[in-house]
């Protein structure tokens, strides 16, 4: 189906409004998109910048279990002296007023069986300086009893560190069997420092409020390779809880926004489920969540309670929980990054920033250019639409003439036609329409009409290239046309010939076949491309029958002027060859390629040594010997092959004379006899033909021959033309 200019014109403005308008689609969505990217850029920034002031707020804890250590390890203070290492943990929580607790507990180290540390049963002690709920400093001693273990307290009076003014005895558990102290001891002395989660303070433990905690540990060994125990500070998590309020500071790369949203969440184990370890406000609650506690907000907002419930911080992998997405809030939409705390930067494992902040605010100026670039859209496309209609109407008038040219040239009516137009370039188009027609009557005097005329209905140039295709296939040759052309003039020759070729032409393609080329006087023709002819041996032998037909009458006729007849020889052959466009890519000719093209060569050839006028291999005789006659004259290796064919000479259609048939049933038996080393019986046969028939001679010679020189042992009759 071809479209009409009409449909072309409106498949055209659609096509174009459609590019057009998916090409500020993409443009716009390439302009969110980077607008979002920056967007993201900026929330990990600020990510950045809250895990700072976390490694800040975290390295006042640091920096006093940093000085206990030093402390130890030089010798300054000997952990024995209880005096002294209380003065010790004294001056650091008193160096900070974010230190929540100061512990020491010392132990001796008998082996890590297994990876799990022991400890020897005596020498066991702990020793924390420790700000109350109700802000007194307090130290606390707790050492092996008869009975497990005891803890005495005592409060300090103010700062200076004087008697204590109270005490107080309790007992309390092994300080030793605590998981950080024993994660730390496991370690080793090359061991770094291990924040813990979220925890109740260890030394409020049967209090009614406990204190919810962060705190660091370090197993500490003397340089001679000595375990001597595990120091660890404590922060109170109001100090942390500080860190996620949202300030002017707070910019995301594009100006002021007060509406960010900040929060720090930390992975629980038994779910993988990302929860706030920070309290928004100071009504929110501390829950336990499996072994971890984590903080319930009472009134989040509406992005954060979102958050909270959403797939973003649901299945996260502990291992890189980082990641990005986005939220519906009241049907806005608000985008979130989570990205870890780094622990090498004093976080705590599992630990994440969460920055949230409405995507309207970076994409609020490409939506405002999308609303204009409609605008002008629309404009340009009701202005293209009148202008293009106003044009189509006017363009199809003129090209009506034009029309019916090319409907002519479709039926392959290549005449002259004489048609004209007012319209300079609907003339232009119709004088092109005339040049290809005259070329193309050109055309087909060189090229086979059936190809032209496909060429034509497809619409199409030919093209380098071709197809396997099974073909039957002619060559013919005049006996002696040197001698004739010695003796006529060039102008004289050139119309012999003529008149000769259009004879075998005719009766060629009146027979369906496709006249390959002229080879001087040599014609070599084909069948079954470029269409499709049904039984085209059979066409084919009916062909030549019909070309010596053809040449009879020429001869015979006032044309020829008296000139001696020529004697035509014919080869045919069916092989599966290669047939299409061939030579090169701006001069290309139709033609046939393969053996099969040489072998039909070779059997016109053949003619001369048999004294025949057709020969023809089984191939064609297999399909057309139900209605034409043939002879089978020999078993033949032809030059350049190596396999033998055998060889039949055409004779005519329907039945034979008597006097002719006893030629074809003598000869054949007697090739059969020759076959069967019965040369003396092959020749008996031959015998009243030899003189009229120039086959039955050569196979007499030849059987005259094995007479009085038998042939070797592996001779099998085929006759070599090699030579």
């Amino acid at each position: 189906m071809r479209a009409s200019l009409r449909q072309v014109f409106a498949a055209s403005v659609l096509a174009s409004l459609a590019i057009v308008g998916l090409a500020l689609g993409a443009f716009l969505a390439r302009s969110r998109l980077a607008a979002l990217s920056a967007a993201e850029g900026s929330r990990r920034a600020e990510a950045g910048r809250v895990e700072a002031r976390v490694a800040r707020a975290l390295g006042v804890a640091r920096d006093a279990l940093d000085n206990v250590e030093r402390a130890l390890d030089s010798g300054a203070v000997d952990r024995r002296d209880a005096h002294a290492l209380e003065v010790l943990l004294y001056t650091q929580l008193l160096g900070s007023r974010h230190v929540a607790e100061v512990t020491f507990s010392g132990a001796a180290l008998t082996g890590t069986p297994d990876g799990e540390p022991s400890f020897a049963s005596e020498g066991r002690f702990q020793l924390s300086v420790f700000r109350t709920p109700e802000g007194r400093i307090t130290t606390r001693q707790t050492s092996r009893a008869a009975e497990g273990f005891v803890a005495l307290e005592a409060q300090r009076a103010g700062d200076a560190f004087a008697g204590p003014s109270s005490k107080a005895s309790f007992s309390v558990p092994d300080p030793t069997l605590h998981p950080t102290f024993r994660a730390s001891a496991a370690q080793g002395p090359a061991g770094a420092a291990l924040w813990s989660d979220l925890h109740y303070s260890e030394l409020d433990a049967g209090r009614p409020a406990p204190r919810v905690v962060l705190t660091v540990q370090k197993g500490l060994w003397l340089a001679s390779g000595e375990f001597i125990g595990v120091a660890r500070v404590g922060l109170l998590t109001s100090d942390v809880d500080a860190i996620t309020e949202t300030g002017p500071e707070a910019t995301l790369g594009l100006g002021q926004v007060s509406v960010v949203r900040i929060a720090l969440l930390a992975v629980s184990e038994s779910d993988a489920r990302a929860r706030l370890v920070t309290r928004l406000a100071p009504e929110d609650r501390v829950v336990p969540i499996g072994d971890d506690l984590r903080v319930v907000p009472a009134h989040p907002s509406p992005e954060v309670a979102a958050l909270l419930d959403s797939p973003i911080v649901q299945g996260l992998d502990p291992e890189c929980p980082a990641r990005d997405g986005s939220l519906q809030v009241s049907g806005e939409t608000w985008l979130a990054t989570l990205s870890p705390l780094s622990i090498d930067r004093g976080g705590t494992e599992g630990w994440l920033v969460a920055v949230l902040a409405p995507e309207l605010h970076y994409t609020r100026d490409v939506a405002a250019l999308g609303r204009q670039l409609a605008s002008v859209f629309g404009l340009t496309a009701g202005l293209l639409l009148a202008v293009g209609g106003a044009l189509l109407w006017g363009v199809r008038r003129g090209i009506v003439r034009a029309g019916e040219l090319t409907a002519r040239m479709r039926e392959f009516d290549f005449r002259a036609s004489g048609a004209s137009s007012a319209l300079i370039d609907v003339q232009e188009l119709i004088d092109g329409l005339e040049r290809a027609k005259t070329v193309t009557r050109a055309l087909c005097k060189y090229v086979p009409v059936p190809l032209v005329r496909r060429l034509h209905e497809q619409n199409r140039d030919p093209e380098l290239g071709g197809q396997i295709a099974e073909l039957t296939l002619l060559f013919t040759d005049i006996q002696g046309f040197t001698s004739l052309a010695e003796r006529l003039s060039p102008d004289a020759l050139a119309r012999c010939l003529g008149r000769y070729l259009q004879a075998v032409t005719d009766a060629l393609e009146a027979h369906g076949a496709t006249i390959d080329k002229y080879i001087g006087d040599s014609v070599m023709a084909f069948w079954n491309a470029p269409v499709a002819t049904p039984r085209h041996s059979l066409a084919a032998c009916r062909a030549v029958l019909a070309c010596q037909a053809a040449l009879t009458r020429l001869y015979e006729s006032a044309e020829w002027a008296g000139l001696p007849p020529l004697v035509t020889r014919f080869g045919l052959h069916r092989a599966k060859v290669l047939v299409g466009h061939f030579g090169a890519p701006s001069r290309l000719t139709y033609t046939a390629l393969g053996d099969g093209v040489n072998l039909s060569s070779r059997l016109e050839g053949l003619c001369k040594h048999y004294g025949v006028t057709v020969l023809a291999s089984d191939a064609v005789v297999a399909e057309a010997r139900a209605e034409v006659t043939f002879r089978r004259i020999d078993r033949v290796i032809v030059a350049g092959k190596h396999e033998a064919v055998e060889v039949h000479e055409l004779l005519e259609t329907g039945p034979l004379s008597a006097a002719r048939r006893a030629l074809v049933d003598a000869y054949q038996a007697a090739l059969d006899a020759y076959l069967r080393r019965d040369f003396a019986g092959a020749r008996a046969l031959l015998a009243r033909f030899v003189s009229d028939d120039a086959p039955s001679r050569v196979l007499d010679q030849r059987c005259a021959h094995y007479e009085s020189a038998q042939p070797a042992a592996d001779w099998n009759g085929v006759y070599s033309a090699s030579k």
